[in-house]
């Protein structure tokens, strides 16, 4: 393949993804002639990546004048173009087929070239699931895992009807869905926590076709990190840190004495004057426990009760630790 045929064909694919993207899919003849690169258009043609429907444009530019608007209709001339506009400069001018008629990708054929690329077909026949929107594959294994393949297209508009009916036809985790579009574009959606794969990353158009690579890449997936909303002092002595919500939170060497002297008394009361001489301050000095948890408000609302006597102790949820 020579440069500036893998050069159109990488633009194509950029093209049709694009297009897939587009609620009608269709792009207008004068868009094609009028790009200044018909060539790439017609190469899209012959590899059969896109075709000319069978829906006629409304109006387009007259491609003599370039200025004008005229109707396309059907030409009754015998050995004519099949059709033909009006144009108020140029008069009658002859229009072949793909003048007259929108051009349209086809997201039956793509997923079609998918589904061989990916080495599905024969064994498997693409299935629509959504209409127009998503397709099932077929299945195939990695790493002794079976992963159900679909391909997707504008899935951020569908995402709730389309997560719906993965829900019936896979399992979270087990499904891999190429999409045409962005998978940025699916943060916060029904298909946020989906396993979604651009299509332009792992595909690329060779004759008549698609040929994959790296999809193995997005399947090799970290474990999720599993979240904890765990309250506890069981690293206090170990970390030096209290556990509020999962979250690790540092403790001073005063905090931490404090919480000790308390975990010492096993849920027992501790007077403030014991606290005091157990914090080592001087005789007679005042101990107030602003003084230690000025910084450390959230751990002592959590762990610590008192009484208006000047006794603290542990919350009984926190005195029977299991240490780490």
């Amino acid at each position: 393949m020579n440069e500036a045929v893998a050069v159109m064909n990488d633009q194509g694919l950029a093209e049709i993804c694009r297009l897939l993207e587009r609620e009608d899919m269709l792009i207008s003849p004068d868009a094609v002639w009028l790009s200044s690169r018909p060539g790439f258009y017609d190469h899209l043609l012959a590899l059969d990546a896109i075709a000319v429907s069978r829906e006629r444009a409304l109006d387009i530019l007259c491609p003599e004048c370039g200025t004008e608007a005229m109707r396309p209709q059907p030409h009754a001339t015998p050995d004519s173009q099949p059709y033909r506009g009006y144009c108020p400069e140029c008069g009658w001018v002859g229009l072949a087929n793909q003048q007259a008629h929108y051009w349209q990708v086809q997201p039956q054929k793509l997923a079609r070239w998918l589904s061989a690329g990916l080495g599905l077909a024969p064994r498997y026949t693409v299935e629509p699931i959504v209409d127009n929107v998503l397709w099932r594959l077929g299945e195939f294994e990695h790493r002794r895992r079976r992963h159900t393949v679909f391909f997707g297209r504008r899935l951020s508009a569908m995402s709730d009807p389309v997560a719906a009916k993965l829900a019936q036809l896979v399992a979270p985790g087990a499904e891999v869905i190429i999409t045409a579009g962005e998978p940025a574009s699916l943060l916060g959606t029904a298909l946020g926590d989906r396993l979604l794969v651009p299509l332009r990353a792992i595909a690329h158009i060779r004759k008549s076709g698609l040929v994959i690579e790296n999809l193995e890449a997005y399947l090799t997936r970290p474990a999720p990190v599993q979240e904890s909303t765990e309250t506890s002092l069981r690293l206090m002595h170990t970390q030096r840190v209290a556990l509020i919500n999962g979250e690790p939170v540092d403790l001073s060497p005063q905090v931490y004495l404090f919480l000790k002297i308390l975990e010492d008394a096993d849920g027992d009361e501790v007077h403030k004057r014991h606290m005091a001489e157990g914090l080592g301050l001087e005789p007679g000095a005042s101990f107030r426990t602003a003084d230690i948890f000025k910084r450390h408000k959230q751990v002592y609302a959590t762990f610590v009760d008192k009484d208006d006597k000047g006794h603290y102790w542990l919350k009984p949820d926190f005195v029977i630790l299991e240490r780490g």
